[in-house]
């Protein structure tokens, strides 16, 4: 009964390192498998629905010389951080929110359509979950990859993705 009572008169003690642990070992995980932006392509998809780690190992089958990794996210992944969406190499948007995003886009009047709605058939669709209306690729005004052609390579990789 005693060693109960000296447990729980503690338990505030090992609650907090339990946390200060989980904080601790989620850092050194994202440490450890994340790179630089210069070494990684960031593909960012406005849909419904997507197979983020699937689409991201395909499109690693063929990735460009120099990036290490390419990395696939909903637009939910930035929900509460914009400062990652801003440095975005490459954006997946439906037709309707382009113009609430091109702050964003390299040239919001270029994009590529990746997704026909009237077809029902686009690229990258068995990875990539559409909805409803065209959907269209474009590369962000503030990717570092511009320079090096990384970005358009994954772009190019994208697109041709069945």
């Amino acid at each position: 009964m005693r060693f109960i009572r000296n447990v729980f008169s503690q338990l505030h003690t090992f609650v907090l390192w339990a946390l200060l642990s989980a904080i601790f070992w989620s850092w050194i995980f994202t440490f450890v498998t994340d790179t630089s932006p210069e070494k990684k392509v960031s593909v960012y998809c406005y849909v419904p629905e997507i197979s983020d780690a699937e689409l991201a190992a395909k499109l690693e089958e063929d990735k460009p010389e120099g990036i290490k990794m390419i990395k696939v996210h909903s637009f939910e992944y930035v929900m509460f951080n914009v400062d990652y969406i801003e440095n975005g190499d490459i954006f997946v948007l439906p037709e309707s929110l382009i113009s609430e995003y091109d702050e964003l886009l390299l040239d919001p009047e270029g994009g590529i359509k990746i997704y026909d709605s009237e077809s029902g058939s686009g690229s990258a669709d068995s990875y990539i979950g559409y909805a409803g209306e065209d959907y269209y690729l474009f590369l962000g005004m503030n990717s570092v990859h511009l320079d090096d052609g990384a970005a358009e390579e994954v772009a190019e990789n994208l697109i041709g993705l069945e």
